[in-house]
């Protein structure tokens, strides 16, 4: 499930940047959706057999897309 939340993730950061470059709101952006697809996103978001997977897709897009000038100081 994890490729999956993954993939989620990746699309929900994307569609953020565009409507922050629109200058549209989260809940904007939410009222405007229609009673499925909202439902298909807390269904993603909120369902406790996804919660491994809810927990560990967010790390894994922090990781793959951190900034290679990133150093870390010890």
């Amino acid at each position: 499930m994890v490729p999956v939340q993954y993939k989620y993730i990746k699309q929900l950061k994307e569609t953020q940047k565009r409507n922050k470059e629109r200058g549209v709101y989260v809940e904007e952006h939410y009222d405007q959706m229609s009673f499925e697809t909202q439902l298909l996103h807390f269904n993603a978001q909120g369902n406790l057999l996804f919660i491994g997977a809810n927990l560990l897709a967010p790390l894994v897009y922090k990781w793959k897309n951190r900034k290679k000038n990133n150093t870390f100081k010890y």
